[in-house]
């Protein structure tokens, strides 16, 4: 008889039997302790012998994989521990007193053997104890045997997916660990209640049948149920599988939502959030479009701006500035605007809105200036004020008053002239109504008045003289010839008349001096009324 007591505990208990594919590890804890109230044991030695192999009966399948201590010790006094020796070889631990050392009254000494995977086959294990104690001078042999107890799971365990996060729903796998001999229903969202296929086996799997993947994160209940009829509790077990891109038919985020990129789920386009903003890629995943009512946007950068028809006009933004397209091809468009406001512009040509409206074109010499209709005939320029450097035409009109500050000069026909101001006419004036000169006129060839002639200064012609009306000068000097017409006089000068060379008059010659004439000359005779001063000599025929 054993003179110490021998008790044996188990983590788990009972020890789980490894299954195929599902190793399990447990823990053995051998209590010995001292009850004796009449004093101290001698002992010398504990020995504890494990069954390791395959079997049912064994313990272990790897006896090296099997770590042991003492956990807790008040069987000896302090600094005289007992030495822990284990035979991974042979499956034996030794624990061995030290010299002189006696167990305790009333204590106990814990020996584990830790850690280790329990062999397959479930059943019961007996571990043989062998205690070494002296009883007086002899030294006895006493053996023990504790029995264990290892078997297969009766309830569903390890309830996981296979993936936790997945691409897809048709990619869940659900996997546990639990006997054949329950009934497993699977509870899913949207209602989902699917009964699992009866196997045998304690490796159980299942994935949801086509048409039923989730769509988004999804937690899934495990129920299992005896088959048998006295009707054991359920047992229930939950796990989630999380997809890498859910679906949602909407979304509502008070505190806002943060993800990389969203994709469509039938239309596969994509937003991705980038750090200078937002790309939109189509299926593709190249840059795709964007449709919207209204865009509100601080600054927009884009290649080309289109209209949804891919057959209108559209607008492309090169190095230079921008170009206007239209029909959908490379041909230039037409811009129609209310106002433009512009530093400048580059154009062929300007026309008005009607086919019919006036056009201008910009030739390198200028403007050019045109009718309507597309025609080149020359058209009309009309404004309130123009400012021009230079002016050349071929003819103008001026409907009311022409000012000229810096001169007129018609080439070959007339020029004005500063210090003193005057209009020099090269060639022939003709005017059809009065013309008055405050200072004199100087005409470089015929003069030819229709009206009057008043001048306030000299008329110098330098050739012919023709004047329609009356002619009222100052001083009048003709070189060649001088014409006039009036109604009583043909020829009427008013103050004195000087010749310089010959007077010769065809018909009569008055010279008179107010209403009284002083002389007469007709074809026959000279008469004089008055005195006759003559200095020098004085001929007569007769």
């Amino acid at each position: 008889m054993a003179s110490l007591v021998y008790d044996i505990l188990t983590d788990p208990a009972p020890l789980q039997a490894s299954e195929p594919g599902r190793e399990s590890r447990g823990s053995v804890y051998v209590v010995v302790s001292n009850p004796n109230l009449n004093g101290e044991v001698d002992w010398r030695s504990i020995e504890v012998r494990v069954p390791f192999g395959g079997k049912a009966g064994d313990l272990t399948s790897d006896p090296e994989a099997v770590k042991a201590r003492i956990s807790q010790n008040s069987a000896t006094e302090p600094g005289k521990d007992p030495t822990v020796e284990w035979d991974g070889k042979n499956g034996v631990l030794t624990v061995t007193a030290q010299p002189n050392s006696l167990f305790r009254e009333a204590g106990s000494l814990v020996l584990v053997l830790d850690d280790f995977p329990v062999s397959g086959e479930p059943g019961l294990v007996l571990l043989q104890v062998t205690e070494r104690a002296a009883d007086g001078a002899k030294v006895q042999r006493n053996p023990v045997a504790l029995s264990l107890l290892k078997r297969l799971p009766r309830v569903p365990r390890n309830f996981r997916p296979k993936d936790t996060l997945v691409a897809a729903g048709g990619d869940v796998v659900l996997q546990w660990d639990g006997p054949d001999t329950l009934a497993y229903t699977i509870h899913g969202p949207d209602g989902l209640s699917e009964p699992v296929p009866q196997r045998t086996g304690a490796g159980w799997q299942w994935s949801p049948t086509a048409g039923k993947e989730p769509k988004r994160d999804a937690t899934y209940t495990l129920v299992a149920a005896s088959r048998s009829p006295q009707q054991e509790p359920g047992y229930f077990l939950t796990t989630t599988v999380h997809l890498r891109h859910p679906e949602f038919d909407s979304v509502t985020a008070t505190q806002g939502l943060r993800t990389p990129w969203a994709e469509g789920t039938a239309d596969k386009g994509r937003i991705t959030f980038t750090p200078r903003g937002v790309q939109v890629h189509d299926d593709a995943h190249t840059p795709g479009a964007v449709t919207a009512d209204k865009v509100s946007a601080t600054a927009v950068n884009t290649t080309w701006v289109g209209d949804h028809d891919s057959g209108k006009g559209w607008i492309e933004f090169p190095q230079s500035g921008v170009d206007v397209r239209r029909d959908g091809s490379r041909e230039w468009g037409t811009v129609a605007a209310d106002k433009a406001d512009l530093n400048g512009i580059h154009t062929k040509w300007v026309q008005g809105r009607d086919g019919s409206a006036g056009w201008i074109e910009f030739p390198p010499a200028g403007v050019n200036v045109f009718e309507g209709s597309g025609n080149r005939q020359w058209g009309t320029v009309a404004a309130g004020t123009a400012d021009l450097d230079d002016l050349v035409t071929h003819r103008a009109q001026v409907k009311e008053r022409l000012t000229l500050q810096g001169g007129l000069t018609v080439d070959g026909v007339l020029e004005t002239q500063d210090g003193p101001s005057r209009l020099v006419v090269h060639g022939r004036l003709d005017a059809q109504g009065e013309v008055s000169a405050a200072g004199g006129v100087g005409v470089g060839g015929d003069l030819s008045v229709d009206g009057d002639l008043v001048v306030r200064g000299d008329v110098r012609p330098l050739r012919n003289l023709d004047v329609g009306g009356l002619v009222t000068a100052g001083d009048l000097t003709v070189r060649d010839k001088l014409t006039t017409d009036h109604e009583r006089f043909a020829l009427l000068v008013h103050g004195e008349s000087l010749f310089l060379g010959k007077v010769n008059a065809n018909r009569l010659l008055s010279v008179r001096t107010g209403e009284a004439w002083v002389m007469h000359v007709s074809e026959e005779m000279v008469a004089i009324q008055g005195n006759l001063r003559v200095h020098g000599a004085f001929r007569s025929d007769s």
